[in-house]
């Protein structure tokens, strides 16, 4: 398989991985703003700090005025609510701008004109920093802080907001995606059939002499010829059982024999019950529109289904290239009619409908017009359309939680891999899919990460969003009564520590799949 090389994926995983992170962090940042915290810094990655690339203006209140701290003035160290200055103020576009400040001890305060600073906020550094695998927000959380601009200071229901604004932004990030991606590019639909790509050696198939092109039709008279769900079934119910096999081989000359074949299959590894062969995976274009009276509809196709194949037309493209494994449209199927079916052609027509393929045959006459030269198909999807698909996307990813979750727990108590992927196995995907997909493939992991993170970052595990999320929660039921804030950091550190364990254990499982030549996509 293609894949980019090192000094390719490592640039782009922290292109992809600094987008989720500075939108993440964005969120936290726009809530904190909106609610008055103080925010010194958003930084992207991890200290030590490279450069400060921007920087906005602080503010300061004094007396009950509002007077503007300009991003280049240096304030005195030690500054904070509560300290006794002088200063000087000049008016610029009808505000008052800071232009002096000294702060006054205790002794010199009754022999000069001072004034209490009420509140302050420096501004927010906008900093980049050399460790490239995050970002964050500092706001000004001491624990013991009584500025009204502190985070502690704010009401919990405030507090509970910027906690959850970061994977509020991440949810949006990925729905946004998820429009583009079906309002711009056909959608993509794959069944498994039942046709085998290759028969790996030692193997029941290898004994039995099954062979790479050859199509199973039945398993112990059961019909399952294009229904991979099917045909696993009933190998599971009769594994380590000899089965009969009904499969379909072309001779020398292309035609269809039928053959029994009797096999046992086993299990093999992580797969409960296997023949030892790999199964062609049929991709095709959904189809979002067939006009009346088309060729199209003459066949019987409907909106939903996806289109696989016409004749030597194949929906995926194969023409190599960063967009080589891009859907096709309806402009590229009417091009390709029109350039290459000259005569009247009888043609087979592959499809699929609910996951299970299937085909019939069309006559593509010589004389298609420009306007019957797709078929009367339309791949691509209106605005509403798209909405739909985004949402029922989301949907399911977010139904699909709780099984996730209980998979992962149970595969890696069996010392399985866990089925989730960390950031060597994100590296992977990205490596051997961008190669295919181009830019529609990065856009969408871009979305999947996005919402991934979102979902993750609600976990109620102390050091997550979600975990400290569920201590505000306790604080608003409990009526403002807080944990001990040193407990309360302790318990975040354990939950810390938990996650640093859990990426290892992740990470453990990529790097030997990676180790073993195999792929994140498939076996």
């Amino acid at each position: 398989m293609q894949a980019l090389p090192w000094w390719q994926t490592i640039p782009l995983f922290l292109i992809i991985i600094g987008i989720l992170v500075i939108v993440h962090e964005l969120g936290h940042y726009l809530a904190a703003r909106r609610f008055g915290v103080e925010a010194p810094e958003f930084g992207v990655g991890f200290p030590p700090r490279l450069l400060t690339f921007w920087k906005t203006n602080g503010r300061l209140e004094i007396q009950g005025r509002k007077i503007v701290i300009p991003k280049n003035f240096v304030l005195p160290e030690g500054l904070k609510a509560g300290t006794w200055v002088t200063y000087k103020t000049e008016t610029q576009n009808g505000k008052a701008v800071l232009s002096g400040l000294a702060p006054v001890d205790d002794e010199s305060r009754g022999l000069m004109h001072a004034s209490q600073v009420q509140l302050l906020d420096r501004g927010t550094e906008f900093t980049l920093n050399a460790i490239p695998l995050g970002g964050f927000v500092r706001m000004n959380e001491d624990d013991s802080s009584t500025a009204p601009n502190a985070f502690v200071s704010k009401p919990a229901w405030q507090r509970a907001i910027i906690l959850v604004a970061g994977v509020t932004m991440n949810f949006i990030l990925a729905f946004l995606v998820f429009i583009a991606l079906a309002w711009w590019a056909p959608q993509s639909v794959t069944a498994a059939t039942t046709t085998i790509v290759s028969v790996m050696p030692n193997t029941p198939a290898a004994v039995a002499d099954l062979r790479a092109g050859d199509s199973i039709v039945s398993v112990n008279g059961v019909d399952v010829k294009n229904n991979r769900e099917k045909m696993l079934q009933q190998l599971i119910a009769n594994c380590e059982k000899p089965v009969k096999l009904g499969v379909e081989r072309l001779d020398p000359r292309g035609r269809a024999q039928l053959l029994e074949i009797t096999l046992t299959p086993k299990p093999s590894g992580e797969i409960a019950c296997a023949l030892g062969v790999r199964i062609t995976v049929d991709v095709g274009a959904k189809i979002t529109a067939v006009a009346p009276n088309s060729i199209a509809a003459s066949l019987g196709l409907r909106e939903g289904d996806a289109l696989v194949k016409v004749g030597d037309f194949t929906m995926l493209a194969t023409d190599g290239g960063a967009f080589g494994g891009r859907l096709r449209d309806e402009q590229d199927l009417a091009a390709h009619l029109s350039d290459f079916y000259k005569v009247d052609s009888l043609v087979i027509v592959r499809y699929l409908r609910d996951s299970v393929p299937y085909e019939t045959k069309v006559k593509i006459p010589a004389d298609l017009s420009p306007e019957q030269a797709n078929l009367g198909l339309n791949f691509h999807m209106t605005l509403p359309q798209a909405f739909g698909e985004a949402s029922s996307q989301m949907y399911i990813a977010l139904t699909s939680v709780p099984r996730a979750l209980r998979d992962m727990v149970g595969n890696i108590s069996r010392g399985q891999s866990s089925g989730v992927v960390g950031p060597a196995g994100i590296g992977q995907i990205i490596a051997e899919g961008t190669p295919s997909g181009g830019l529609p493939f990065i856009i969408s992991v871009i979305g999947v990460l996005s919402l991934n993170l979102a979902i993750f970052n609600l976990f109620p595990i102390p050091g997550l969003d979600g975990g400290r999320l569920i201590f505000v929660l306790a604080e608003m039921i409990m009526r403002g009564r807080k944990l001990d804030p040193r407990k309360e950091g302790y318990i975040h550190l354990a939950g810390f520590m938990f996650l640093l364990m859990l990426i290892f254990v992740i990470s453990y499982f990529d790097v030997t799949r990676m180790l073993s030549g195999k792929s994140p996509f498939g076996p």
